[in-house]
């Protein structure tokens, strides 16, 4: 039964194959072998794009699965400069950060989401932000932006709090380096919990610097030293 999807990622396998990674609405992120895919004649090679919806089938009794369907029943989506970056840093994130075979069928509609609102280019730090959140949520490491971690009193009890990627948001300094947070700043980033994202919801300045700084946190424990390669897109 085929199923929506869209490529993460790609790369050559063999001669005349590709590696693809999926994220699939039924099955989270699926590794497939595309046969044939990188021949001129083979329609696949056109098809197994980012950011393009797809309708797939494949089969294979082992992880790495082999593509037995691949049809785009939809336009691909227009993405360029920065709104390009930020896709590929999308696709990044849950190939690095998602497991195979994970059901994440909330998480597909929030990528698809934010897709959209790139190619009607929303504001791409908000829609950023959003997504890194409800990935977090996903995976099983959302925090509450509202009360403490450890006692579970609201946090507006004191004008500054901290963040620990690890427990939340505290009161007590957890390190010597701790940045102390504005809390009622802090209490206003629950907005990105919001499902489905809304067309004009815009982070302000402050909101933009202090959420960024909260999530680089929150997921570099879950990402490792490897540094993100679409990351120095921006950069450059």
């Amino acid at each position: 039964m085929p199923q929506a999807a869209y490529v993460l990622h790609r790369r050559d396998y063999q001669e005349s194959s590709l590696l693809v990674d999926l994220l699939t609405v039924n099955e989270g992120r699926v590794r497939v072998i595309a046969k044939g895919a990188k021949r001129n004649k083979n329609p696949w090679r056109a098809v197994l794009q980012a950011f393009n919806p797809l309708q797939v089938e494949y089969s294979g009794r082992h992880d790495l699965k082999t593509l037995t369907l691949a049809e785009s029943p939809g336009t691909p989506l227009s993405l360029s400069s920065y709104y390009l970056y930020s896709g590929f840093y999308l696709n990044e994130l849950l190939q690095r950060l998602l497991p195979q075979y994970a059901e994440v069928s909330e998480l597909f509609l929030a990528y698809e989401s934010a897709l959209s609102a790139l190619a009607k280019k929303q504001d791409i730090e908000t829609v950023l932000r959003w997504f890194e959140w409800q990935l977090l949520q996903q995976l099983g490491h959302a925090f509450d932006w509202r009360s403490e971690a450890e006692t579970g009193i609201t946090l507006d009890q004191q004008a500054h709090c901290y963040f620990d990627p690890e427990r939340g948001f505290l009161h007590e300094n957890p390190m010597p380096d701790a940045t102390p947070l504005d809390t009622q700043l802090v209490m206003s980033l629950e907005q990105l919990s919001q499902q489905p994202l809304v067309s004009d919801q815009v982070l302000d300045p402050a909101q933009r610097k202090l959420c960024k700084l909260i999530m680089r946190e929150a997921l570099a424990i879950h990402l490792g030293t490897k540094p993100l390669r679409s990351r120095e897109l921006f950069k450059r």
